[in-house]
């Protein structure tokens, strides 16, 4: 049984006693409802056993490879490659019920499904850019580094385009954070720290705008997924040139930026990289302005007070964010998160059962 139907349910009489549905009507929604909702255990057992049968599928290919990977050639292991990725990316049109299911954002896939072909589509990227890699350690004048995540890049965007899923965003961003790198590796003269640090955070950054805009499907992965890129790369700038306040700088800046955009938006995942920044980023700046003067435990001991503070502001600004999203709350007529409850109508009338 859902955990949903006694709320569902109470819904459904408090409008019956309100006059607004009949006791009919009412019993005809519950059983609408209740045949749209699929076995729970039936659906999370075939999840499950998709889950088991790409695994094992993957694992027979690895280990089918590894056997007599020494012993095949460039173009054998490219063509083995090639043609995994092709069959993963063939289960999962096949997953989703054909190529005309796969829609976009407008697909009426079932999520169980989504997600499992989300998982294919995303391993038929990575297979396809590690083929591609292969093909460019085979070429003697040695082609560019950054072709195979460009390649993967491509496949796993036009995977995420035609299904979007959690899976395939998160393909979609780790093969843009091998691009940045390969980009950075191939251009970069010197030390390419402060650029490879400079552009991840970057992709950081407009990974969390185009998510707040609503460019992907899953909105708050993609601001989790931004923002925690952005704080990993303001720590690569602590090691460029000895030049520390590039690194704690950045890292307090997108901790300030994380906790003022939670105030617009409420994405828990924002307020915890946020804290987490200031934890880190405090600490580190005191070592720095004081030269390494004080102690390791001095440092610790800053960093719990730092921790405990920014936790406690963390859930001052949680409080207040729920106080100023719930409206009066239930002692002036109120729901939280949900406004004030309308009156009745005045002069309803008897229910729809009771008129003639």
């Amino acid at each position: 049984m859902s955990e949903s139907k006694p709320s569902r349910d109470r819904a459904l009489s408090g409008l019956v006693e309100r006059g607004v549905i009949s006791v009919w009507q009412a019993d005809q929604v519950r059983a609408a409802l209740a045949a749209a909702e699929p076995a729970p255990g039936r659906v999370r057992w075939m999840e499950i056993a998709g889950y088991i049968g790409g695994g094992l599928v993957l694992a027979g290919a690895v280990a089918l490879a590894a056997a007599s990977w020494q012993e095949l050639g460039d173009d054998a292991r490219i063509t083995l490659l090639a043609v995994l990725a092709a069959a993963a990316a063939a289960g999962a049109v096949l997953m989703t019920g054909g190529p005309q299911e796969m829609r976009g954002r407008r697909n009426r896939v079932s999520d169980v499904r989504r997600r499992i072909a989300g998982v294919l589509l995303a391993l038929a990227a990575v297979l396809a850019a590690f083929a591609v890699a292969v093909a460019v350690g085979a070429v003697e004048d040695g082609s560019p580094a950054y072709v195979p995540p460009l390649v993967g890049l491509a496949v796993a965007a036009a995977g995420y385009a035609a299904l979007p899923s959690a899976v395939g965003q998160v393909a979609v961003w780790g093969m843009s954070i091998g691009l940045v790198g390969a980009f950075v590796e191939e251009f970069a003269s010197g030390d390419d720290t402060l650029l490879l640090g400079g552009g991840w955070l970057g992709l950081g950054v407009v990974w969390a705008v185009l998510s707040a805009l609503g460019a992907a499907a899953e909105r708050r992965l993609g601001l989790g997924l931004g923002a925690g890129l952005a704080l990993a790369a303001a720590q690569t700038l602590l090691s460029w040139s000895d030049q520390n306040a590039w690194g704690y700088g950045a890292t307090l800046l997108v901790a300030a930026a994380c906790i003022a955009y939670y105030f617009l938006d409420r994405t828990a995942v924002l307020l915890v990289v946020g804290v987490t920044g200031v934890t880190v980023g405090v600490p580190e700046m005191v070592w720095d302005l004081t030269d390494g003067a004080i102690g390791t435990a001095t440092v610790l001991l800053i960093a719990g007070v730092v921790l405990l503070a920014a936790s406690w502001t963390g859930l001052l600004v949680h409080r207040r964010r729920n106080e100023a999203e719930g409206g009066s709350g239930p002692a002036s007529g109120g729901a939280p998160g949900h406004g004030p409850v309308p009156a009745d109508p005045p002069d309803a009338g008897p229910p729809p059962s009771a008129r003639p």
